[in-house]
């Protein structure tokens, strides 16, 4: 079994937009060993019927502990190449907002997450064996943790249907809005509002 440990991932298998980020094509592993320079995003949503929670032919599903602030997926694919290209797309991310990246600048859900990344709220950690794949994810405080699991309800079912063109803006709004972010509230707003771009032409809200 191989084993990559990402600190602070905004995503572990959040899947970003092709639209909103440069490079974030369908392509290369990347820098000879090192992390992905490019996301699999195009990839995955062509193959996005391969995925499913394994033992179930169900699309991908979080599973939520909210007594220890963590999440887990236990997804499978129909090949290996499939498994370790969604790894591939997990670690891109991670390497791109670990480096000030913000993937999809339009929806404010994920520039949360990557302010969460900024600030090392939470770890990832993903392993691949054979056509499975488990990504972890365990958060240092409660509004770190609502960020995540409204990100994994959300991708849950338009991500993994091959939909990537969805805002989840208003998912965001939410949980920034709750007594578990009051502390970070005026961070995260900031934040945001400093990077949040226009939504391009073509994107559903996924209110």
């Amino acid at each position: 079994m191989k084993t990559k440990n990402v600190m602070a991932l905004g995503y572990a298998v959040t899947l970003c937009s092709a639209l909103a980020l440069s490079g974030c094509g369908g392509g290369s592993s990347g820098n000879g060993g090192g992390a992905p320079t490019e996301s699999y995003i195009d990839y995955l949503a062509s193959h996005h019927a391969a995925y499913s929670n394994t033992g179930t032919l169900d699309n991908p599903s979080a599973r939520f502990d909210d007594a220890s602030n963590s999440l887990s997926w236990l997804i499978t694919a129909q090949t290996a190449e499939q498994a370790e290209n969604l790894q591939k797309h997990i670690e891109f991310m991670g390497n791109a907002m670990a480096n000030g990246g913000n993937p999809r600048e339009w929806d404010k859900l994920f520039l949360a997450d990557a302010y969460m990344t900024t600030e090392n709220r939470y770890e990832t950690r993903v392993s691949v064996s054979g056509y499975n794949v488990l990504v972890e994810k365990l958060a240092a405080d409660p509004c770190a943790y609502q960020l995540l699991k409204a990100h994994a309800t959300g991708i849950r079912g338009k991500f993994f249907e091959g939909n990537i063109k969805v805002d989840f803006s208003s998912q965001a709004e939410v949980v920034i809005a709750s007594d578990a972010c009051s502390a970070d509230r005026s961070a995260i707003e900031a934040y945001i509002a400093a990077r949040l771009r226009s939504v391009p032409n073509g994107i559903q809200n996924n209110s």
